[in-house]
């Protein structure tokens, strides 16, 4: 009689497929998570730039559109795109300072304006804004929030 104390081909490919079906439906799953985990940064960092825009129109009168000049101990390095901003590892985070908008703070994904902004409403509500069809799904996963399309034309 002849044992065999190793696995057959088949079996190793049934096993192989079977991790592969499991991580296939894992994976989205996981990366809707995560983005979800930074959705929630994006709101607190915008969230305090806006209070902080806040708190400055009340002592100036006027948004202010530098992020230098509000009140604010920001993680991440300065940078300038439109107005002087905060980059972190995920998202570059700016006051909009100014009348012209219905937002007092906006932070986009990184790539910056590639999948989604959250914003800090001067209503004091927080809205999901999204560059792409991506950005669309995740502002969707969000809940219930105000969004729209941003145009970049």
């Amino acid at each position: 009689m002849n044992k065999s104390l190793g696995f057959t081909l088949i079996e190793l490919l049934v096993v192989v497929l079977i991790i592969g079906i499991l991580s296939a439906v894992a994976l989205p799953q996981y990366e809707k998570a995560v983005e979800k985990s930074r959705m929630s940064e994006a709101m607190t960092l915008a969230a305090s730039i806006g209070k902080a825009e806040q708190i400055y129109y009340m002592a100036n009168g006027e948004y202010a559109a530098d992020i230098e000049k509000l009140d604010l101990d920001f993680p991440g390095e300065k940078v300038n795109y439109y107005v002087p901003s905060v980059q972190t590892k995920n998202f570059v985070c700016r006051p909009t300072g100014g009348p012209w908008t219905d937002a007092l703070a906006v932070c986009s994904r990184l790539p910056r304006e590639s999948i989604y902004a959250i914003v800090y409403l001067k209503t004091g509500q927080m809205a999901c804004r999204w560059y792409n069809a991506k950005g669309q799904a995740f502002c969707k996963t969000w809940g219930p929030v105000t969004g729209s399309q941003v145009n970049l034309s």
